[in-house]
């Protein structure tokens, strides 16, 4: 809340000669609003102190200011306004300047009695800790390094059977209708395109030959620091060069390894390509197997076409391939044997058709009646001679008596 002395800072006393028409006018108009100040005033108390009041009233309708306005400012004569002091500020404050203080003597004390052997012996621990950290990051590459190499060339040897097995397959044809297995002397069928094969059977050996001539970098013996003397500077400064080329031989071994690493990545990246070649071409041969075998059941077609598409599109190098290989075999393998029932059961019906012809040949060539000019001549069947009949006997005796 702001005092008279804020509003009025010219003071409650004017001279009256300063007084204007307007002012008088004033005060007649408050005589009208308030009535005439002298009528309530009380004889039996001090002064009022109205007539004072109106008086500043009337200095601060003389001197109004539009608003907006900044308010004039104090005369000279005008004490300012004593700040209060506050104690908590004042306490925070020193106490800063003492902790400066303080913190300013520690220093000058620390920097006073360190030594630049002390500061060295900072700088190689450091160094130390960095050692120790790339050390451990090294021996790790190296042992992922041998384990991707010793991986890669196990899954390679286990590819070659998985490889082989679609060469080629026993000719259903050669096994007889009702033997379980096939004869010694059966022959065989082929499954995949023998050169395709013969060339990615090649390139894996190659692949294999390559991942045995690669080698592991070699790493740097572990880091030991010598026996010094920690106040001396010259000994310690001996063992940072130390160990900063330790670190050194750290870098050129973890970049041997990163080097030995990309060339086993890319040769790994140019035998699945060859891999990925060769199983480009089970479609078509899928395709000519099923030309070849026209009449195989359409099942048995469809069977094959499914898995080589299957093979194409798959990574021979993974888990599931010799199960994709397998299958593929074994559709061929039933699509030829449905051909051979079916080549079978053609021959049997021919067979059966050549049978039926020779007999009604027969029985066209058989005499047709005992008249007929084409039947060959015929020999009188010998006849049995009757069995002879012995004369009645009761004939005999009767006709005796009665010559």
């Amino acid at each position: 809340m702001s005092t008279l002395d804020e509003l009025f800072p010219d003071g409650k006393h004017r001279n009256s000669a300063a007084v204007t028409g307007d002012d008088r006018h004033t005060m007649r108009r408050l005589d009208e609003m308030f009535g005439d100040r002298r009528v309530d005033l009380d004889r039996t108390h001090r002064a009022s102190g109205r007539p004072a009041l109106v008086a500043m009233v009337s200095d601060a309708v003389a001197d109004a200011k539009p608003l907006g306005t900044m308010p004039p400012s104090s005369s000279a004569k005008q004490r300012r306004p004593r700040r209060r002091f506050d104690l908590i500020n004042v306490a925070a404050g020193s106490l800063a300047v003492v902790a400066l203080a303080v913190a300013a003597s520690i220093g000058g004390i620390q920097a006073a009695s360190a030594s630049p052997a002390t500061d060295a012996l900072r700088v190689l621990t450091t160094d130390e800790k960095t050692i120790e950290s790339a050390t451990a990051g090294l021996v790790a590459s190296s042992a992922r390094l041998s384990e991707a190499i010793e991986s890669a060339d196990a899954a390679a040897e286990q590819l070659r059977p998985v490889l082989e097995q679609v060469r080629d397959a026993t000719d259903p044809a050669d096994i007889p209708e009702g033997w379980a297995d096939a004869p010694e002397d059966a022959g065989t069928i082929p499954i995949a395109d023998a050169a395709a094969l013969d060339t990615v059977l090649a390139a894996l050996d190659a692949y294999r030959t390559d991942l045995a001539a690669f080698e592991l970098p070699e790493l740097p013996a572990d880091y030991a620091r010598d026996d010094i003397d920690v106040g001396s500077l010259t000994e310690v400064g001996a063992a940072i060069d130390a160990a900063q080329q330790h670190l050194n031989d750290i870098d050129h071994a973890s970049g041997d390894v990163r080097t030995v690493r990309t060339a086993v990545d890319a040769r790994t990246t140019a035998f699945t390509a060859q891999l990925a070649t060769f199983a480009d071409t089970f479609p078509a041969v899928a395709k000519k197997a099923i030309d070849d075998h026209p009449d195989a059941d359409q099942a048995l077609k469809d069977a094959v076409t499914a898995s080589a598409a299957t093979i194409a599109a798959a990574d021979l190098r993974a888990e599931g391939a010799s199960a994709m290989l397998s299958t593929y075999r074994d559709a061929v393998v039933a699509l030829v044997a449905d051909q051979v029932r079916a080549a079978r059961q053609l021959e049997r019906e021919r067979e059966e058709q050549e049978r039926i012809e020779r007999e009604r040949q027969r029985q066209q060539q058989s005499p047709t009646g005992p008249g007929s000019d084409n039947s060959p001549p015929t020999e009188p069947i010998p006849s049995e001679p009757a069995p002879p009949t012995d004369p009645p006997a009761d004939s005999s005796i009767q006709e005796s008596p009665a010559e």
